[in-house]
């Protein structure tokens, strides 16, 4: 049965500007923490998933990107598998770790995301960031983009817009969706930014692309995370992955299809037996807060139109009726490429156990994960949906 699948153990360092820490610093971190707090050791561990997205051009590491992390640790003759999908990376890693147990193949692997994306070199991280998109056919982005911010914010600038011709979305509402992660994240010890912030000091902040300030994109993170993923047993602390769905957006020359996020979220729920409404809490991709609200209503989490709504009226909050990002997404905990799936996980898991400290919701029965990454036609090339739950 799919749903004999669970998370065991699960392990993540801070999220942050990490110059003096190598790949191998932080994977070895997140790694011993996810062992331990499984139970188990290296020697368990029957194959591994490392999702990676920028090391080969921010430090050159190509091509065996996770036997150079695993290695130092003793993970030795067992499959090294690479996973690289953009900023879906994490979520990438998780759904073939969850396949690889699921099909009986093995009985315990390891999902571990590890990014480093800040140089001292600024300009070359946000080259990096460009490979992202199609650079045969890329979108056009505006001056400076690649060399003085990331070119994706461009794209997250053109959803704003959207949003507000199209679901009546206003600044008041993003800046109030995003001071909810931003508080959030001031709770969480893992967070990059912990600084939390009010709407009117979101609206206040340096605007970066037209309409969106600093505040409302996630900040450039490094970090990893690790999720032990194993046959269902006896611990109490397990959490079962009821579903595990990776898609694409559509094809070209279809307009109407669903997108990447819409698409894995309907196989999930039909994977899970479950609909929206079982959901308890969610952590959803917001590199910026646009993508947030665009893809609460792709999860058929709220209706279009719904979003400004839930955005003025708490809706999404601790304290709303549906908690999305409670440990600060990607605006408040960080970007971490390649690890940010895997931290969502991390986060899901915590609250599942009732093990989330301060930022403990009092009903998480059933969490879901979505993860994004990339651009093809300015439309997310790839997605991930992960729906966990309690024994």
């Amino acid at each position: 049965m799919h749903s004999d699948v669970v998370i065991r153990g699960v392990g993540m360092t801070p999220f942050g500007k990490f110059l003096g820490s190598s790949m191998k610093d932080l994977g070895r971190q997140a790694v011993l923490t996810a062992l331990a707090d499984a139970g188990m050791e290296v020697a368990d561990v029957q194959a591994v998933f490392f999702a990676n997205a920028l090391a080969g051009l921010i430090t050159g590491q190509e091509s065996i990107r996770g036997e150079t992390v695993t290695y130092p640790l003793g993970f030795g003759t067992i499959p090294v598998h690479n996973v690289e999908n953009a900023c879906a990376s994490g979520g990438n890693a998780l759904h073939l770790a969850w396949l690889a147990v699921a099909s009986g193949l093995y009985d315990t692997v390891l999902a571990l995301g590890v990014e480093k994306a800040n140089h001292e070199d600024r300009a070359r991280t946000f080259r990096a960031f460009g490979a992202g998109m199609d650079v045969e056919d890329g979108f056009a982005v505006g001056d400076g983009a690649g060399e003085n911010r990331s070119p994706f914010v461009d794209r997250q600038a053109r959803l704003a817009r959207t949003l507000f011709g199209e679901r009546g979305v206003t600044m008041d509402g993003l800046a109030r969706v995003t001071s909810r992660s931003l508080e959030n994240a001031r709770l969480n010890p893992m967070a990059h930014r912990r600084f939390g912030g009010t709407p009117e000091e979101v609206l206040k902040a340096r605007v970066v692309v037209d309409p969106l300030t600093v505040l409302m994109s996630s900040p450039i993170s490094d970090g990893a995370a690790a999720v032990v993923v194993t046959r269902r047993g006896s611990a109490e602390r397990d959490v079962r992955i009821l579903a595990s769905r990776l898609a694409t957006r559509p094809p070209k020359g279809v307009e109407d299809g669903p997108g990447a996020a819409k698409a894995a979220g309907l196989a999930a729920y039909e994977q899970a037996g479950l609909g929206p409404g079982d959901v308890d809490f969610a952590e959803v991709h917001d590199a910026s807060v646009a993508y947030e609200l665009l893809t609460w209503s792709e999860l058929g989490l709220c209706a279009p139109g719904q979003e400004q709504d839930w955005a003025m009226n708490g809706v999404t909050e601790r304290s709303g009726a549906m908690p999305v990002n409670v440990a600060g997404g990607l605006v408040g905990r960080g970007h971490a490429l390649g690890a940010s799936g895997l931290a969502q996980i991390h986060d899901i898991t915590q609250q599942i156990r009732g093990e989330a400290g301060d930022l403990q919701l009092a009903r998480a029965r059933v969490g879901l994960a979505q993860i994004g990454g990339g651009v093809i036609d300015w439309e997310t090339a790839a997605s991930t949906v992960h729906i966990l739950a309690g024994k």
